[in-house]
């Protein structure tokens, strides 16, 4: 299974959504801006399953 990516840059809500998938034995991968995400997009060339993003982070928006 993909790993459902978590984009936010709150920490605490990172670590809730963390911990309430994982408990589901879902695996997650976190990051704190969406510079990060279209990084990772690059480097792996494959997406996630799910993406939960907030909308508005430093240094860009989810919807991007």
């Amino acid at each position: 299974m993909k790993p459902i990516w978590i984009a936010d840059d709150d920490q605490s809500i990172r670590f809730v959504l963390e911990k309430a998938l994982q408990r589901e034995q879902m695996p997650t991968r976190s990051f704190t801006n969406p510079r990060e995400v279209l990084a990772a997009l690059d480097e792996e060339g494959e997406g996630p399953q799910v993406l939960v993003s907030d909308i508005r982070m430093p240094g860009g928006s989810g919807l991007e």
